[in-house]
């Protein structure tokens, strides 16, 4: 008989059958012994908690914590500049340089400047210094509000995190930002010493080249404040003197920054400029009147340092083994293409020829007035880069085949590869935004930064 329950085996242990293979002893304290044993493979365990909590789902991106909690953890990240009406972006950029310079040193600044960034529309490939690029100005930019100092020293601050300031010189030339660093580049060939300067910087959205928009803007206040309104008026040269600063001290070959469209640019109209000769000339592109606009997609992708020096290789390689001084000069393509053996070097060769030709065209199309006409001329460039050039990303080739199908006239990846620009109608814009950000969210990218707007004019005293 098996013991009763007052023996302090649980009751469910004597159901637990014997062994058959005589591991426990015929005894009665072996009985017990076995059901001691059962009852205790038989009690609940407590439920296993994993190593690392798991973190909650949070929408399309379930399984991963979201941005501003992996900023609260770790410390890093920084504030994203608000996308502003195009209509009203100087000005506001304006209101915002100027409010955290008062803020920051109790005074008002002797005055407020303001620098577009730039955006290629044709022609920016990494060919080297000598092509011809149709640019536009964007109505976002950098605002730069300053004021004299009284010792020697350069203080720059930006609205992004105005408690942090960047005194130069001063910092190691590593730890300074490049925008930062603009602004003693830009003063140092300003003109005058440099001196005492405390500079409050509103670094706008869609900008890939920041530091070259905000030596444009700082290079024109400087002008003005040293040798007076009549020299800050000579555009031309001070678009020399902007492409100085960014060859000598800045970049020395960048596809995003237009320094000349930056400084000469004029409202409803391109720029087209010439690298070799330094001459350009403003082609109308009053895509109002077309009820156009131009949508500027920030993938915040980039190409590869190393792949653009292979490009510009390449194509000095290729321009080399053809005789001439530079792709651009080539007047026979399908003999160029007949006397190179290098199969990458003839892809390189038909992009660089055949978008010379297509920058000639759209300035055509410009000149006679037929901005409408633009768009497959744009698309045809970006086939080009992906498929002759292999320098698009796949998140800008997924925007720009996105707002075409979405019913955009043409779209293509521009400058460094971290942003698209489409020509839509304005009755198409919100379906092609909303179009791109589908299909980011369908590959589980981050969502990209896009806004509508119309050529700006140049860089300018706001107040």
């Amino acid at each position: 008989m098996p013991p009763s329950h007052s023996s302090g085996v649980p009751p469910h242990a004597s159901l637990r059958p014997y062994p058959a293979n005589g591991a426990y002893p015929p005894t009665e304290e072996g009985r017990a012994s076995a059901r001691t044993v059962g009852a205790a493979r038989h009690r609940p365990r407590p439920p296993r908690r994993p190593a690392f909590p798991r973190p909650p789902r949070r929408g399309p991106g379930a399984g991963f914590p979201e941005r501003k909690d992996i900023v609260r953890l770790f410390g890093f990240g920084r504030r994203e500049p608000t996308v502003d009406d195009g209509a009203v972006a100087a000005s506001r950029a304006a209101d915002r340089a100027e409010a955290a310079f008062r803020s920051a040193y109790g005074t008002a600044p002797t005055g407020v400047w303001w620098a577009p960034a730039t955006l290629a529309l044709c022609g920016d490939h990494f060919g080297g210094g000598d092509t011809r690029v149709l640019s536009v100005a964007l109505p976002w930019g950098a605002g730069v509000a300053l004021a004299p100092a009284d010792d020697t020293a350069v203080e720059v601050r930006s609205t992004r995190s105005p408690s942090r300031p960047v005194r130069l010189p001063g910092r190691h030339p590593r730890r300074v930002p490049g925008w930062a660093a603009a602004v003693l580049a830009a003063l140092a060939v300003s003109g005058g010493a440099v001196p005492g300067l405390r500079v409050m910087v509103d670094l706008g959205p869609f900008d890939a080249a920041p530091h070259a928009t905000v030596a444009c803007a700082v290079l024109l206040a400087a002008t003005e404040i040293h040798r007076g309104a009549d020299a800050a008026a000579d555009r031309a040269v001070l678009a020399r003197t902007a492409r100085k600063v960014l060859a000598d001290h800045i970049a020395s070959d960048t596809a995003d920054a237009v320094p000349e469209t930056a400084l000469r640019a004029t409202a409803d109209h391109a720029f087209l400029l010439d690298r070799r000769t330094g001459r350009g000339r403003p082609l109308p592109l009053p895509l109002g009147e077309a009820g156009l606009r131009l949508l500027v997609v920030d993938a915040g992708t980039a190409v590869p340092g190393r792949l653009a020096a292979e490009r510009r290789a390449e194509c000095a390689r290729a321009a080399a083994a053809l005789g001439v001084s530079a792709l651009r000069d080539v007047a026979d393509l399908a003999g160029a293409l007949a006397a190179l053996d290098d199969a990458t070097l003839r892809l390189r060769v038909r992009h660089a020829v055949a978008e010379t030709h297509r920058v000639n065209a759209v300035a055509g199309l410009l000149h006679s007035g037929a901005a409408e006409e633009i768009g497959p001329a744009l698309s045809a460039s970006h086939l080009s880069l992906r498929d002759a050039f292999a320098t698009v990303c796949p998140r800008l080739d997924t925007a720009a085949d996105t707002a075409v199908r979405r019913g955009a006239r043409g779209a293509r990846m521009t400058g460094s590869g971290r942003r698209a620009v489409a020509l839509v109608p304005d009755g198409r814009v919100a379906a092609v935004r909303a179009g791109i950000d589908a299909a980011f969210a369908a590959r589980r990218w981050p969502a990209p930064r896009s806004g509508a707007a119309a050529p700006a004019g140049g860089a300018r005293r706001l107040r």
